[in-house]
């Protein structure tokens, strides 16, 4: 039970609904309003293991990407099978375990991470946690979002005050441009499923009212937004024909985009995550469903 639990959680697979009733964002039109990165080509690669679940891709600058992903890093049983933040270095490509010391419940063995979010300076992170013990007898495993402050020099660890209990809060990432915390939850008054938040941080652990993305939410599964440096919101949601997609979304769109292939796949795409003029990064199912992969999309 644990494990699909913490799929259907963490990883996002469809759970249970029709999803040809929702291809919502199905419109391919106006491509030509999206930004030029997509019109270059890519030499694409996988940074995270083939067997693994691995997602939750998060820039926390310096050539340094932190993901999610229960990759075996030791040869303990209770500690596998977790989910853990793993670093991969985007000059060596080499990966190594994020160093979680003193970071609250980062660091306890009984939590699995479903993602994180870090703001431009690195002085504070948002992260998603699921105490891996509750799974065993609860219907239903919640994330819950944990608010960690580095700026004094040591961590303050604090549960963000719109977190209301029973129900899940997932996938954050924070824009610093316009101090939005943007995070995915099941909470009550959403259009169904899974969908897209946001709320403008005030001060330390200080927030604003929550706002529903409603341009954006349907009934199904609407998750893993990322806001890039012009302020396109990315998101995916699961469509009829080709499982989740990627789209683009901004004000002066009348609905939401489609991003073309080599973005989209006929598998499941999730995450896209952009780091620079001819850097990105996607997350794709394999084709049997049975592990999600980490891609970097290289322009040339």
């Amino acid at each position: 039970m644990t494990r699909t639990i913490l799929k259907l959680y963490l990883v996002i697979m469809p759970f249970g609904l029709n999803a040809q009733n929702f291809d919502k964002h199905g419109d391919r039109t106006g491509q030509e309003q999206l930004p030029p990165f997509f019109s270059q080509s890519f030499n694409v690669s996988a940074i995270s293991g083939l067997a693994d679940n691995s997602i939750g891709v998060c820039y926390t600058g310096e050539g340094k990407v932190v993901y999610i992903s229960d990759k075996q890093f030791l040869p303990i049983p209770s500690v596998n099978n977790k989910y853990r933040p793993f670093v991969f270095d985007m000059y060596t490509k080499e990966t190594t375990r994020l160093d979680t010391r003193n970071l609250c419940d980062i660091s306890n063995n009984n939590y699995n991470m479903a993602g994180m979010t870090v703001n431009d300076s690195n002085t504070f992170i948002i992260a998603a946690l699921n105490d891996y013990r509750s799974n065993e007898f609860m219907a239903e495993s919640r994330v819950v979002l944990s608010h960690i402050d580095l700026s004094y020099g040591f961590s303050q660890c604090a549960t963000p005050p719109f977190v209301k209990l029973g129900y899940t809060y997932t996938q954050p990432y924070f824009d610093s441009n316009e101090d939005y915390l943007y995070f995915v939850s099941d909470m009550e008054g959403g259009k169904g499923g899974l969908d897209i938040y946001r709320v403008k941080m005030l001060g330390p652990n200080s927030w604003g009212m929550v706002e529903s993305m409603t341009e954006i939410n349907t009934v199904n599964n609407d998750v893993y937004p990322f806001v890039d440096e012009e302020g396109r919101l990315y998101f995916s949601t699961l469509t009829g024909k080709s499982g989740y997609d990627v789209f683009c979304w901004t004000d002066d769109l009348p609905r939401p985009l489609r991003l073309p292939s080599p973005i989209n796949t006929r598998l499941d795409d999730l995450n896209f995550v952009q780091v620079g003029a001819k850097d990105a990064f996607i997350t794709r199912s394999s084709a049997d469903a049975q592990s999600t992969v980490i891609y970097r999309y290289l322009a040339f």
